[in-house]
């Protein structure tokens, strides 16, 4: 890709699920070579890896949870920002994550429309986010399950205290991949919070949703304009 700039310098929000930080989107070393400064100095952390969580990087800089989330974990797993359910981590791929080389097309088999999630007979030559070299910090505010057998959705004091922090982080990018119908924004508290990141210095993006149209002058996006 010869574009000159991939996002070096930028810190990136992610306001979701939380991330799998596992995954090579979110590694210190892209499969393109670059290899990650984090701006905090080295070794500095923040959110659950400040409690000596081995989760952070050079690249994921910090993974935040709150117990509203990790309560609900019980006993199978960890209680710390880890993505138990996908969302998070699709979405801070997309916004920032690595170039990442020879990646193989998982899903429905092409002209079959089975979607039965092994590879399929093609590989990609790489793949990667918007910014690939930017920083992320992870903020888990949404729910694991799939409202049936465990509550999902994104409680609103999570939701809440995930801007807030990403604010007081001095992100320069909050992604809010969290649909819904739209509110007045005068008198709805996250966009609110929305125009006090963007006051802060910060760019929203945020979801448009998928509900369609509504009384409120139609599903408008969600962001701090």
């Amino acid at each position: 890709n010869p574009l000159p700039l991939k996002g070096e310098g930028m810190l990136v929000g992610i306001i979701d699920t939380g991330v799998n930080t596992d995954h090579p989107s979110f590694q210190d070393l892209g499969g393109d070579g670059y290899d990650h400064s984090n701006p905090l100095g080295a070794g500095t952390y923040l959110g659950d890896c400040a409690n000596g969580s081995n989760q952070c990087n050079d690249k994921l800089i910090g993974v935040y949870s709150w117990p509203i989330i990790t309560d609900l974990f019980g006993a199978t797993r960890t209680h710390n920002g880890e993505d138990y359910q996908g969302h998070g981590s699709h979405t801070a791929s997309t916004t920032a994550g690595n170039v990442v080389m020879n990646v193989p097309y998982k899903g429905a088999q092409p002209g079959t429309g089975v979607n039965d999630g092994i590879d399929a007979p093609f590989s990609f030559d790489q793949v990667s986010g918007v910014a690939p070299h930017a920083n992320i910090i992870s903020y888990q505010v949404c729910y694991q399950g799939d409202g049936v057998v465990a509550p999902s959705g994104c409680p609103g004091e999570a939701l809440l205290a995930g801007i807030e922090q990403a604010v007081a982080d001095g992100v320069d990018v909050i992604n809010f991949s969290i649909g819904g119908g739209e509110d007045l924004p005068w008198s709805d508290a996250y966009e609110l919070t929305f125009l006090a990141a963007r006051e802060a210095g910060g760019s929203v993006a945020a979801s448009a949703g998928n509900s369609g149209r509504s009384a409120s002058g139609g599903e408008a996006m969600k962001s701090s304009d």
